[in-house]
């Protein structure tokens, strides 16, 4: 394998970062799902909360069958971690993440944890929001680890804070890239570096710096990077990424109106299937509970027609295309 490649399959990006706190309660298939959920949320969800994913394509991004995603689904929904509604025709699955929910599962056992990491100089620290601030420090980036770290911000959780002594070669590591990337490095700055440094780590910090800057760097008409650099970090603030947010915009659109044309799709066929005669109808049904093995849709059937009809239709679809009945 030529070393350009086997370095692109060692990027961040083609990994999922797992917190270790949430696989110790849930455990790691539960925690890898929640993880898939929490990065569909963070650029799918409405202004609610609420965000669409299919059995399809949690399959392909975590390898679990129908089977186990709605065991674990069924699992973080009982703990209430996770919220679930169907709507729409065909039915779909809508779900919600319960951070308030995710905390009181595992903060309880978290400070112990951080009782233990604190033994240790200047260790890995969950990332912090910095207060009082117009967009916090930690809302900017969209890879897996952004997810996880959201997902700690979400958490709440805090570490005892570090003495500066014991920060100091992360400071020094800081001070550094400032001094690469051309940016001053004064009193303040060094004092707002050892503020974050308490409730952040190294890592975490550079790679948000870093990420910032690139921003910066992109968007026309800045003049000063340096200075407006400086201006977010004191204030709490960060520089919005307006081409990502424009992509997520039109990616929930692309998905809307993909959801339409299904459900116009799903409609017209089902319009063919109501024109039939019962027997035929019947037949229909039978074969596609036999074929999919979701016999048990019967049972739905008895208490709620409307239901079971909005279940059965994508697979009712894709008969009446599959033989061209019309």
């Amino acid at each position: 394998m030529q070393e350009k490649t086997f370095k692109q399959l060692l990027m961040s990006s083609n990994y999922y970062t797992l917190n270790k706190q949430i696989v110790k309660e849930l455990g790691i298939e539960s925690a890898f799902l929640l993880t898939i959920l929490i990065e569909a949320s963070d650029g799918l969800a409405d202004n609610e909360g609420w965000f669409y994913q299919t059995i399809e394509k949690i399959g392909e991004l975590t390898g679990l069958g129908r089977h186990k995603q709605d065991k674990i689904i069924k699992e973080l929904i009982d703990l209430k971690i996770l919220e679930q509604k169907n709507k729409g025709v065909p039915c779909k699955r809508y779900f919600k993440v319960n951070y308030q929910m995710i905390e009181n599962l595992v903060f309880q056992n978290q400070q112990s944890s951080l009782s233990e990491n604190g033994k240790l100089d200047c260790p890995k620290k969950t990332n912090y929001s910095v207060e009082n601030s117009q967009t916090s420090l930690s809302e900017n980036g969209n890879n897996k680890e952004y997810i996880i770290n959201n997902l700690n911000k979400e958490l709440n959780h805090k570490e005892h804070n570090k003495s500066y002594d014991d920060c100091s070669d992360d400071l020094k590591a800081i001070k550094k890239w400032f001094k690469e990337n051309q940016i001053d490095f004064s009193k303040k700055h060094e004092n707002k570096i050892i503020e974050l440094l308490k409730n952040n780590s190294m890592e975490y910090l550079l790679k948000l710096f870093q990420e910032q800057l690139d921003i910066l760097k992109n968007k026309p008409g800045v003049k000063n990077i340096a200075a407006i650099f400086s201006n977010h970090l004191f204030k709490g603030t960060v520089e919005i990424n307006l081409k990502e947010i424009e992509n997520r915009e039109i990616e929930q659109e692309n998905l809307k109106n993909e959801e339409k044309k299904e459900s116009e799709r799903n409609e017209k066929f089902l319009k063919i299937f109501w024109e039939l005669p019962l027997e035929e109808q019947e037949k229909i049904e039978n074969e596609i509970l036999k074929n999919n093995n979701i016999n048990h849709f019967l049972e739905l059937k008895k208490n709620s027609t409307v239901m079971y009809y909005r279940l059965i239709t994508p697979f009712i679809s894709k008969y009446i295309q599959e033989k061209n009945i019309s």
